[in-house]
């Protein structure tokens, strides 16, 4: 089953250089306003000063926006005014270790903070880093010193690891002669365990350039007060850098296309305040509030945790009728799921969902709604055969439509974890009056090339199986994939320390393997291979040794398999 962010965990990540903050000088409420448009989850924050200034935006500002929400992670004092701070919400994180990359050219300024943190629902870790490059165009060798003790640095992490850089760079271009920090951060080496990305690709000289308009974020006002620049909207200053494995799409830890933002820059104040004329893109207030808390602009992203939940109850879309011919949609369109179990299954009190606003929670006067071993189970917009095509429904919905170009079925259990799950686009086997299926119920049934268009003509004209097995020229037997039921009953304690628990429950002897493997897919034990017994058996795993983070634990019996993950913490 691949993977949808339905239901996951998507976290705000801000960094913002908070000018010099001390927390005596009336911007609280400024920042509040912000911060409260923003809605982020974990801020990095530049120009904090000191132990008082760090304890001061918390409980001057987060903590009267969101009373008890907010934390700060171990606080390292530099004795200047460039101090940085992190700050989260302990609901969603859980904060591990503060240290420095010692990358200062003197008296202990301008370092590096490295801080480890815990996403707790998907129990992903990871490091984000808080930089304040040494600024003025001038600095350009500094910047490229302190970078390279960076770069190295990161170098240092193992492949695939996950890591954010945020703060603010006072990088002009990406010119490598004039400014050669950059290329530092983002080049090519002989290491590129520590490459860093800009997750939207604005690549190129920032520095007063109206292309690059929508990314500046710095400064938002043209007159001097409060010791903060004022040359208008013309550098992008601030930055929040990602590794590799968040733009990949296949790990547990990803940025959020399209999610990526400099909050109040509407494009359209190159060289101007943000409150000359009208903002687009934030009311006055905001406005207002920005041009007076900060000579830099805030900058946000979203980023995706991996912490869905799938249930293996076994039962499986097989069949979408997504635009048919002989109605509207709004009366024929219906999609089919199968029962590959000897079990009855009770879908009453399931969702039909997809990435969008549409959503339907299954119901029935007769509870439960039983799905029987073996049936093919109809649902749809309409149950009249007589104005909906010739379809005999089992369940009729609302508040679910599928569209004709690209779409999602989804279903989840009265828990919302993921029963199964369809994404198709335009591309896939469907078009005008006939439907899409599946030929083959033991393989991944959310790949285009597993689907077909169907060739059994069914009411008026149109072409489907609703209802039956598949029986054309493959001649797949009813029957034929109603698999020997098996589940991993429970995996505790999870998240685990050292020593966790599998528990396999299974209605006949057979022959089963059951494998643990690490977030690269790379099989790190083989827990079981041979006959078990019928009804629970139960493994234990020692994961000392190992390192902390995910792990896979993968079931298989026959041609089906189950997979849990359960996280390791030391």
């Amino acid at each position: 089953m691949l993977y949808c962010f339905l239901n996951a965990s998507t976290e705000r990540i801000m960094t913002y250089n908070l000018l010099n903050f001390l927390g005596n000088d009336d911007r609280e409420s400024d920042f509040i306003n912000i911060i409260d448009l923003a809605e982020p989850d974990m801020i990095v924050a530049q120009e904090v000063v000191g132990q008082t200034g760090f304890s001061r935006f918390k409980s001057d500002v987060l903590d009267i926006l969101e009373p008890g929400a907010w934390s700060g992670a171990s606080f390292m004092n530099q004795s200047a005014q460039q101090d940085i701070a992190l700050y989260y919400k302990h609901e969603a994180f859980t904060f591990v270790s503060t240290s420095v990359v010692y990358t200062a050219q003197s008296g202990g300024t301008r370092d590096v903070i490295e801080w480890e943190m815990f996403h707790i629902s998907s129990g992903v870790q990871f490091k984000i880093y808080g930089v304040h490059l040494k600024a003025t165009q001038s600095s350009s060798e500094e910047r490229l010193a302190e970078t390279t003790v960076l770069r190295n640095h990161l170098n240092n992490h193992p492949p695939n690891s996950h890591f954010i850089v945020a703060g603010d760079f006072n990088i002009y271009s990406n010119n490598p002669s004039s400014e050669p920090a950059f290329e530092m951060l983002t080049g090519s080496s002989d290491d590129n365990d520590g490459q860093l990305f800009d997750p939207i690709n604005r690549i190129g000289h920032w520095h007063n350039n109206s292309g690059f308009a929508d990314v500046h974020t710095q400064s938002p006002r043209t007159t001097q007060f409060g010791g903060g620049a004022n040359g208008g909207m013309d550098d992008r200053f601030d930055w929040l850098f990602v590794s590799q494995s968040l733009l990949d799409g296949s790990s547990d830890f990803q940025y959020v296309e399209d999610t990526y933002l400099a909050l109040g820059n509407d494009g359209n104040h190159f060289n101007d305040a943000i409150t000359d004329g009208n903002n687009s893109s934030v009311n006055n207030t905001i406005a207002n509030a920005l041009h007076d808390a900060s000579d830099h602009l805030p900058v946000y992203m979203d980023v995706w945790f991996d912490d869905l939940t799938f249930s293996d109850v076994g039962i499986m879309i097989s069949e979408i009728m997504v635009n048919p011919s002989s109605v509207s949609d709004s009366y024929g369109e219906w999609f089919e799921i199968v029962n590959t179990t000897n079990d009855v299954v009770d879908i009453s009190g399931w969702s039909i969902v997809d990435t969008g606003d549409d959503q339907h929670i299954i119901s029935s006067d007769e509870s439960p709604l039983a799905v029987n071993p073996g049936e093919y189970f109809i649902l749809s917009k309409n149950g009249n055969p007589n104005s909906n095509g010739g379809i005999n429904s089992d369940y009729v919905y609302n508040n679910f439509s599928l569209s004709n170009s690209e779409d999602e079925v989804i279903l989840l259990d009265e828990a919302g974890a993921i029963v199964d799950e369809v994404h198709y686009n335009s591309q896939w086997p469907f078009s005008s009056g006939v439907a899409m299926e599946i030929h083959d119920l033991t393989i991944e049934n959310n790949l285009i090339d597993n689907w077909y268009a169907s060739t059994l003509n069914y009411g008026s004209g149109q072409f489907g199986s609703p209802g039956i097995a598949y029986n054309g020229t493959l001649n797949i037997n009813r029957d034929s994939h109603i698999l020997n039921r098996f589940s991993v009953m429970s995996i505790y304690p999870n998240p685990f320390n050292n020593f966790v628990t599998i528990n396999i429950d299974i209605d006949q002897e057979s022959h089963a393997v059951l494998e643990v493997f690490d977030l690269l897919g790379q099989k790190i034990e083989t827990l079981n291979s041979g006959l078990l017994h019928l009804g629970l058996n139960q493994f234990t795993w020692d994961a000392t040794g190992h390192p902390t983070g995910i792990y896979f634990f993968k079931f298989t019996s026959g041609p089906r398999y189950t997979v849990r993950k359960a996280a390791f913490l030391k």
